[in-house]
This record gives structure tokens, C-alpha cells and sequence, in this order.
């Protein structure tokens, strides 16, 4: 039989060590106590797997040590993380799927939810004892459920994300240096308000299996400036690749004309695209991280009447230009025309 434990506190999804990995015995963090763990189990160094519960699930370590001996090699992917505070702990939940491997290549499936547990050091006397996995279960599941779509809920406590609590200063930072000048709200930001709002988007590099982990990348999205209608907001993204940058969205080049003598512009002529350009802010700007896009709509006056609206949707870690409308027209109403379809122009 194979029995495994474990899970790995990371909401970007990361595979395991294998038995060529370097040897890994970090217990500083939750998420490199899990790591740790896994590096244990695929070098074949139970002991120390073993000594990473509060409660090893097996009677004794010789249960436990021979609970491994037809694997070959553990995968795992985890989910969002939620954290809760107890009487001088703090728990993590931790949603688990994990493919398991025996040595002549089968693979079973299971998941299911780990709570890794933090110990107040203040209160703890000899012998110390630092972050550990506390309890856990995992279930066999199927092939198809070894994905992130498909991983359970656990926990509701609050959201934890180290990816995005290490990345955020350096957003904060590159928003004030970057858009001093240009952004309303950069001394805001300065002075520790006007705080990011935090998205996560996720995919799959093309041709890559279906047991691969996903990528996931930050988006952070910063208010820029406020106007009499119009609110303009700033997008900065993290990637493994790529670091910390700006995002720019491409946007088409109207040329539009109106007849002559409609000086108010009340009826439009023509309007055609010319070329397209680029810019670092979006206006009255929503994220939808299920539909992986992001849209906007400027009014050009405070009715509403005429006014330019998009989406960008994520699509293999850059936002493509999918959907473009626009109404020229100053009429008192609200008829935008169909510019980009599907990523055409129209």
C-alpha cells in the first residue's frame, strides 16, 4: 500500500523533490516545512519525514517507514491557504491533491485538506517545537481531480498568500517611483494608504501535461487618479519570468469624423482604426479573475453618452485586447458601435 502525508503551504503551485534534489531540512516557514517533507519522503529519509508531525499518522515509525516502500516518487499541488488564530497557536489549512507513483509507474490520485500548525514561541518551554503538520487527511481521488480547478475548500479563516506578501512592497515601491507625476494617488501609497487590490491569475505554458503545475502570476492593481466621472487605475504584475512590471494594454487608434456644421458632434460620419497604441491606465477599470479578464469604460462626458469600453483578457501570462466598443457620439445616448471582435477589428 502507499501512504503519503503532507501538503505543501504555497498558493503558487509547486511540484516536490525528487530522489536527484539537493537535501532540504528547512523548518523556518510552513511552507518550507512542507517542502522539507517532501524532499524527506522522495530521498527516502523517513526518520525525518516522521518527525515532521505532531501526531505521525502510523502506530509506530516502523508502520510509517513501511508505508513507503513501493513509492517510487510523491507529486503535489496545493490551494489557497486560510489561516485561523487558536489559544496560542495559529493554524493553517491547507487543500492537497497528490499523485502518488509506485516503482513500476502506476499512479494513484488523492486530496484532501492539511492543517500545519505554529506554536507561539513565547510560550513554549524546552524542548522547543516549531512549525509542524498538526493533522490531515487525504482521500483517493481521480486523475481528472489532480488539478487546481478541482482542489477542496479548507479552512475560513483569512486568506494567506506569501507569494503576494513578499511581492507587494515591491509593487508599492515601483508604483511610487514609477508614477510619481503622473498617479494622484502615489503620495497616498507613500504615506501607507491607498493600498493595492491583489488578483491572482493562472495557466498552463502551451503544450504542457495535464499533471503539470500551473503558473500563477500577481496582479496588483493601484488607484491612480479620481476625476469629475473617471477613475484611472495602474496595473503592475508578477511572474517567475519576469519579475515585477508595468502592464500596458494595447488599444486601437480611432480616427473619427462628424459631418460638417455638427459641431457638437451629435452624428458620426465615419470612425475607423488607424493603428493602434498603448497605455498604463485603464479607466473605471474591474478585474474578473474566473473569466481571466480585465475591462474598462471612460466616459468622455459625465452622461455617459459617449464613451470607450474594453476587455483584456489573460490569455498565457500577457492581457490581450479581445473586445473594443465606442460611441462618438454626443446624442444624450448610449449606442456604442462594435470596434475589436474576438481580437479583430471589425
Amino acid at each position: 500500500m502507499i501512504r503519503f502525508v503532507a501538503s505543501l503551504l504555497l498558493v503558487a503551485f509547486t511540484s516536490v523533490a525528487f530522489a536527484d534534489d539537493a537535501y532540504l531540512d528547512d523548518r523556518s516557514t510552513a511552507a518550507n516545512v512542507v517542502r522539507s517533507l517532501y524532499n524527506a519522503i522522495n530521498l527516502h529519509e523517513y526518520a525525518r519525514a516522521y518527525d515532521y508531525f505532531t501526531t505521525p499518522p502510523a502506530k509506530d515509525y516502523a508502520a510509517y517507514e513501511k508505508g513507503f516502500a513501493d513509492t517510487a516518487r510523491v507529486d503535489v499541488i496545493t490551494g489557497e491557504v486560510f489561516s485561523d488564530a487558536g489559544a496560542g497557536s495559529v493554524y493553517y489549512s491547507v487543500p492537497t491533491a497528490i499523485k502518488a507513483t509506485d516503482s513500476k509507474g502506476n499512479a494513484k490520485y488523492f486530496s484532501g485538506c492539511y492543517t500545519v500548525r505554529a506554536v507561539n514561541g513565547a510560550i513554549q518551554e524546552p524542548p522547543f517545537r516549531p512549525l509542524h503538520i498538526d493533522k490531515g487527511a487525504l482521500k483517493p481521488a481521480k486523475a481528472d481531480d489532480y488539478s487546481a480547478s478541482f482542489l477542496p475548500k479548507c479552512g475560513d479563516g483569512e486568506s494567506v498568500d506569501p507569494v503576494a506578501d513578499a511581492s507587494i512592497e515591491k509593487a508599492k515601491a515601483m508604483f511610487v517611483a514609477g508614477q510619481q507625476g503622473l498617479c494622484d494617488k502615489v503620495e497616498d501609497t507613500r504615506g501607507g494608504i491607498n493600498e493595492p487590490e491583489v488578483y491572482k491569475f493562472r495557466y498552463k505554458d502551451e503544450g504542457a501535461a495535464a499533471e503539470d503545475p500551473e503558473r500563477v502570476v500577481t496582479v496588483f492593481a493601484f488607484n491612480c487618479s479620481l476625476f469629475a466621472y473617471n477613475e484611472s487605475t495602474v496595473y503592475y504584475m508578477h511572474d517567475d519570468g519576469r519579475g515585477m512590471h508595468l502592464l500596458s494594454f494595447a488599444e486601437p487608434h480611432l480616427v473619427i469624423t462628424h459631418p460638417k456644421g455638427d459641431d457638437e458632434g451629435k452624428v458620426l460620419q465615419s470612425m475607423k482604426v488607424e493603428g493602434f497604441t498603448s497605455s498604463t491606465e485603464l479607466i473605471n477599470s474591474e478585474v474578473d479573475e474566473k473569466s481571466q479578464t480585465i475591462s474598462s469604460f471612460s466616459k468622455w462626458r459625465g452622461i455617459g453618452d459617449a464613451s470607450s469600453n474594453g476587455i483584456w483578457k489573460f490569455d498565457h501570462g500577457d492581457f490581450v485586447l479581445m473586445s473594443y466598443q465606442a460611441d462618438p457620439t454626443y446624442n444624450e445616448e448610449m449606442d456604442p458601435i462594435d470596434v475589436i471582435v474576438d481580437g479583430k477589428v471589425k
